[in-house]
C-alpha cells in the first residue's frame, strides 16, 4: 500500500512539473494568454467587487513570508512535541523552498503584473507557499489526527484557507489567473515531495 501511494505521488509531481513547465511556455510565448487573463481578472473582480476590500486584504497577509513565521514555529513545535523531528525540519525547509523556487521562477519569466505593484507576477508566491505550507499540515492531519470529525474539519478549513488566498491575489489586481494555478502547482509539487522523502525515510 505504501509503495502505491509513493506512485501516486510521484504521479502527481509529474503532473505539477508538466502544468508548470506549459504555463511557463504560455506566459513567454504566447502574447495573446494576456487579453485572456486580463478578462478573466475583470470579470472575477468585477464579481467580488460588492464584497468590502478589507477581505481579501486580510486574507493575502497570511500568505507573506514573515506572516507564515509563527504557523510555522507553532506546527514545528507540535511535531517536536511528538518526536516527529525531521518532519518539522522539513516543514519549514519545503515551505521556504517554495517561496525561493517561486522567486527564482519569477525572475526567469519577468512576466508584469497586471498593476502597479512592484515585483514579477507568474507564479504566485502567496499562492505556492501557502498551497506548500497548508498542503503538508492537510497530510500530517489526515496521517494522525485520529478524530474523525476534526481530521476532516481541519482538512476543509485548510482547503478553503488556500482557496481564499489564491483568490484574494486576484481579487487585489495583483495576480493573474495563470499565476495562482501555476502557484499552486508549484506548492502540491513540494507537498508531494515532502510526502516521499518522509515515507522513505520512516519505511
Amino acid at each position: 500500500m505504501k509503495e502505491k501511494g509513493v506512485v501516486a505521488n510521484w504521479n502527481y509531481i509529474t503532473i505539477s512539473i508538466i502544468v508548470l513547465a506549459a504555463l511557463t511556455v504560455m506566459v513567454l510565448y504566447m502574447p495573446g494568454l494576456d487579453e485572456f487573463d486580463r478578462a478573466v481578472l475583470k470579470s472575477i473582480r468585477l464579481a467580488l467587487s460588492p464584497y468590502p476590500s478589507y477581505i481579501p486584504a486580510f486574507v493575502t497577509e497570511f500568505g507573506r513570508a514573515n506572516q507564515l513565521l509563527w504557523p510555522q514555529i507553532a506546527a514545528c513545535s507540535v511535531l517536536v512535541s511528538h518526536g516527529k523531528y525531521l518532519k518539522a525540519f522539513l516543514l519549514v525547509f519545503f515551505t521556504q523552498g517554495a517561496f525561493l523556487l517561486t522567486d527564482l521562477m519569477k525572475n526567469f519569466v519577468c512576466r508584469e503584473r497586471p498593476s502597479v505593484y512592484h515585483g514579477f507576477s507568474f507564479p504566485s508566491a502567496h499562492t505556492s507557499t501557502t498551497t506548500c505550507f497548508l498542503g503538508i499540515l492537510i497530510y500530517l492531519t489526515l496521517h494522525y489526527v485520529k478524530n474523525e470529525f476534526w481530521r476532516y474539519f481541519i482538512t476543509i478549513v485548510f482547503s478553503v484557507w488556500i482557496f481564499l488566498v489564491a483568490l484574494s491575489r486576484m481579487w487585489l489586481g495583483v495576480h493573474y489567473l495563470t499565476d495562482v494555478i501555476g502557484g499552486f502547482f508549484l506548492g502540491f509539487l513540494l507537498v508531494n515531495l515532502y510526502i516521499i522523502i518522509t515515507k522513505w525515510f520512516n519505511r
